[in-house]
């Protein structure tokens, strides 16, 4: 599923961009890569400080997401400040994003007025749009305007198509086209 606000479509020259992304099983790194492929953007992975472990990873994991509980993170702060455009990943636990992701909202600093687009990984898209929608007013409620969001479920991961269709959400949004 891919989101498109067309109001804050804008014309002129390509924003500095940067993708910000925690991933635990490597899906969302996939993608956060392939976008990369795609548009130039610096990267910037987010885990956090104490690692979850295996056993660990999904009961307390998903309750602290279930909870909207950030976890401390690295890195401890993510300066936006020099950045038009921000690109942010997260897995799906428990239908939201991962503490680790709220974390990261958290460490924002020069996010205010800032222009984000947001993905999600999931096993199952309703799963994956409840935590969009979560997400994204978390984005919002740290001062980001979200013109777009996609849900790359288990099957959306490797779809084409889905990816081809948020990186263009994503020029839209920062001008590349």
């Amino acid at each position: 599923m891919i989101r498109e606000i067309p109001e804050f479509n804008i014309i002129g020259e390509p924003m500095k961009t940067v993708i910000i992304y925690h991933s635990h099983s490597g899906r969302t790194k996939q993608i956060a890569e392939q976008i990369q492929t795609r548009i130039q953007a610096d990267m910037i992975e987010v885990s956090p400080r104490q690692a979850y472990t295996s056993l660990m990873v999904y009961p307390k994991g998903c309750y602290r997401a279930m909870k909207g509980l950030s976890d401390e993170i690295i890195p401890d702060r993510i300066d936006v400040s020099g950045y038009d455009l921000v690109i942010i990943g997260s897995p799906v636990w428990a239908g939201k994003p991962t503490p680790v992701i709220n974390g990261a909202i958290g460490a924002l600093t020069g996010s205010s007025g800032k222009t984000a687009c947001l993905f999600v990984t999931c096993g199952a898209q309703v799963s994956g749009e409840e935590a969009a929608g979560v997400f994204r007013t978390r984005l919002q409620e740290a001062g980001l305007r979200v013109p777009g969001e996609a849900v790359f479920d288990k099957k959306g991961v490797q779809d084409k198509k889905l990816l081809e269709s948020f990186v263009s959400v994503i020029k839209s949004a920062s001008g590349g086209e």
